[in-house]
């Protein structure tokens, strides 16, 4: 009988080892990603494959460090849109896997002497083609040599990006009495510092910036911009154009703290929106509802809800006055996920903070078209 009793127990033993971890309890879930950096371009687009065990593939989630930089879909595919540097965070199954995004624009455009850092991480390298035009550290920073184009190669694993640097001669062009193209605006005679848009088609826009020093003008920054979704050449509200015309730049404000704008900054809270509504006495002005009392609507813009665009910005003061249907809330504005605005002028971020610093009261903003 004991006998028969001790070979049943080594039967049940023998039978305990044969079956797999696995179906005497849950598989323990694991997340691996197939590197710890990833390249990406501005507008361009990358599927995450992680490999997992334990866990399906429809569980998982994406999150990232910082908004504004990538957008990831349900399904992992991750899409650039601006330039910088996020951590992607995988979960699933009580599992977690991370990874950095670096996300960089196809092209660079800089002046002789004019630095641009871009977004890298330990495993990335930088070669430049032509050192005699541009020159590069393996911190990512390029730096303008002389006026020409190469091309800069980015290298981290099996991952490979080519992006084109184009350096300009410093300031600009300018005409025979060294003035840059500001000095032929009507705006010239009236301010000594101005900002020049100049529509393109669609919403792109070049944007530059220009004072007037020691009797001459100078071109002191150029930048990519964009317009209304709709083009230039605004009339009524919500006809998604950006108006044309000179205009004064001022009241700057944003998101983030104050930069040094050399006017007065307002950092906006949860109690500063800008009127859109035009049956109202504050309409196309910056209200705090801490001094009027009356609540935003659906027809105004609450600032603090738009991160990333309005991380710095100044009014460009169309309608100024008021006048009830003509438009209200054009902003020169950070440039967020699409390549258009509702009306607005924006650019990069970069840029919007050094205009910001740099602008003093009596700042015209010119809008013109081809």
């Amino acid at each position: 009988m004991r006998m028969k009793r001790w070979m049943c127990l080594m039967m049940a033993m023998l039978i305990m080892a044969a079956v797999p971890a696995g179906a005497m309890a849950a598989q323990k879930a694991a997340i691996k990603l197939p590197a710890k950096v990833g390249l990406l371009f501005v507008e361009g687009q990358m599927q995450l494959k992680p490999k997992l065990k334990g866990v399906k593939s429809d569980d998982l989630t994406y999150a990232t460090s910082a908004d504004g930089v990538v957008e990831i879909s349900e399904k992992g595919v991750i899409k650039g849109v601006a330039q910088g540097k996020v951590t992607v965070t995988v979960s699933g199954g009580g599992a977690k896997a991370k990874c950095a995004i670096l996300v960089v624009p196809k092209g660079l455009s800089l002046e002789v002497g004019e630095k641009v850092t871009l977004p890298t991480a330990t495993d990335v390298k930088f070669k430049m083609k032509d050192i005699k035009i541009a020159k590069v550290s393996q911190k990512g920073v390029v730096k303008g040599v002389k006026a020409g184009k190469t091309k800069l190669l980015m290298v981290c694993g099996k991952q490979k990006r080519t992006l084109t640097v184009e350096v300009k001669d410093k300031g600009g062009e300018t005409d025979d009495n060294g003035d840059s193209k500001a000095a032929k605006l009507a705006a010239a005679a009236e301010t000594d510092q101005i900002v020049l848009v100049e529509y393109k088609s669609g919403s792109k826009a070049t944007l530059s910036v220009h004072e007037k020093q020691d009797g001459h003008w100078k071109q002191l920054l150029e930048t990519p911009a964009y317009v209304g979704k709709n083009g230039i050449d605004k009339t009524k509200e919500g006809d998604k154009r950006t108006p044309t015309g000179t205009f004064n730049l001022t009241t700057p404000f944003g998101i983030k703290a104050d930069p040094g704008a050399k006017m007065t900054y307002t950092k906006v809270t949860k109690y500063h929106y800008w009127c859109g509504s035009s049956d109202s006495d504050y309409y196309n002005k910056l209200v705090d509802y801490r001094d009027t009392k009356r609540k935003w609507t659906k027809s105004d813009e609450h600032l603090i809800d738009y991160k990333g665009y309005y991380n710095y910005a100044m009014f460009i003061d169309y309608n100024v006055e008021g006048v009830k249907g003509k438009g209200s809330c054009i902003f020169l504005h950070c440039k967020g996920k699409k390549n258009s605005t509702l009306g607005c002028v924006a650019v990069s971020e970069a840029s919007m903070k050094k205009i910001i610093q740099w602008a003093k009261p009596g700042v015209k903003i010119v809008i013109q078209g081809t």
